[in-house]
């Protein structure tokens, strides 16, 4: 039997160097307002993931994908595809 797929989250990194000038929060901001009308994919921010590139960071679950200062756009249909 077929287990029925997971919902993707984003999870954002607002942490100190993520944040810095607001980058963070701002990406967090677009990325809840694209996903008013996204069944199926949530997002949430984080203080910290541990992954500092010196820009924003998104992590997607349950892939494990990471990506740095990723186009709001694009990450929305990336997890929508997940």
């Amino acid at each position: 039997m077929r287990e029925p797929p997971q919902d993707c989250r984003l999870l954002v990194c607002v942490g100190p160097r993520c944040d810095a000038q607001g980058r963070g929060s701002a990406l967090l901001a677009r990325l809840r307002a694209l996903l008013e009308d996204a069944a199926g994919v949530s997002c949430q921010s984080r203080d910290c993931l541990r992954l500092c590139t010196g820009e924003p960071v998104v992590r997607l679950e349950p892939s494990g994908d990471v990506l740095a200062n990723p186009d709001p756009e694009e990450l929305m249909r990336l997890a929508r595809r997940l």
